[in-house]
């Protein structure tokens, strides 16, 4: 039986009660991530001229105008279209 042999219980401890088996708390995805992505998306581009942001923005309007439905979606959900 899987888990029955005294090997593999030898190793195992109880908890005392009320402490978890993990004080650190499950790992986060991407931890930084999104910070990182909202300076880059504030920066000018190489020319100085707009921000990504304002590009991002221009050509998913763009994308919307040209029928591409995913950008139509987007632009509803944020209620771009009221």
């Amino acid at each position: 039986m899987k888990g029955k042999h005294p090997n593999s219980q030898a190793n195992l401890k109880p908890f005392v009660k009320g402490e978890s088996g993990n004080p650190s708390g499950r790992a986060k995805a991407f931890t930084g991530l999104k910070d990182d992505l909202k300076i880059l998306v504030n920066e000018t581009d190489f020319m100085g001229e707009d921000t990504h942001r304002e590009k991002i923005i221009e050509r998913i309007v763009y994308m919307a105008e040209i029928g591409d439905w995913k950008a139509i979606e987007l632009l509803e959900r944020l209620g771009c279209l009221d």
